[in-house]
């Protein structure tokens, strides 16, 4: 799944209300080579007469390869993202086996889908999703003071838990809306259109959700 999701920085202390422009460069970089090399690759490999799954297959292993990378050089990693990656080759072998084209291109769609409505039902627990993505930032950033401030804030400001809660709703929908459009497009599109198609919709929709995190956070000192 192409997909990443998180908060920033929020204090106690007044924080920063711009982020640095080497992170936002940093960030498109990653969604550069998370959705454009692969959709590159893989209409590269269909001109060579690749079939749709092969070339799926081939092209969805760049971002893959990314991955056991980042894993390799800073040796992190997590419930979520394993769960996400064993998804995500399972999906594969699956469509492998199958020598389902459509059901490779959906897949992605059903990963989103259960990733948005696990965070939904994080509601109906003490701690929503953005509690525990806004802890595990602010322990990266500033070990384990800053996970212990986050929580603090968090047991003592209505405002603060009434943010987090609404990110995780707006996130939550937005990822089950994805995955309701991404697999109706995988099954009804001639099968060509299917990569591009779903990577421009999931890149205005990623798009979204992070100017809107961006904007939210800020305003309301939400920030790791």
């Amino acid at each position: 799944m192409r997909t990443t999701v998180s908060t920033r920085n929020a204090q106690v202390a007044p924080v920063a209300t711009h982020e640095p422009r080497s992170s936002r460069l940093a960030l498109l970089a990653s969604a550069a080579f998370d959705l454009v090399v692969p959709l590159a690759a893989y209409y590269l490999l269909r001109q060579h007469g690749a079939s749709p799954l092969t070339a799926g297959v081939i092209s969805g292993i760049v971002p893959a390869l990314r991955t056991v990378y980042v894993f390799l050089r800073y040796r992190k990693t997590d419930a979520l993202g394993l769960f996400m990656v064993s998804m995500m080759v399972v999906g594969t072998v699956i469509s492998v086996i199958s020598g389902n084209a459509r059901f490779f291109f959906a897949k992605d769609g059903w990963i989103t889908g259960m990733f948005g409505g696990w965070m939904l039902i994080t509601l109906f627990f003490r701690q929503p999703f953005f509690l525990h993505a806004g802890m595990s930032i602010a322990r990266t950033k500033k070990g384990e003071r800053g996970a212990s401030e986050w929580e603090t804030r968090w047991k003592n400001e209505p405002q603060m838990r009434h943010g987090l809660r609404l990110l995780t709703v707006v996130f939550g929908v937005a990822l089950v809306l994805d995955a309701v459009i991404r697999v109706t497009l995988a099954y009804t599109l001639p099968i060509d259109q299917i990569n591009l198609v779903t990577t421009v919709q999931w890149f205005v929709i990623l798009g979204g959700l992070l100017s809107f995190m961006a904007y939210y956070t800020r305003k309301h000192n939400l920030r790791a």
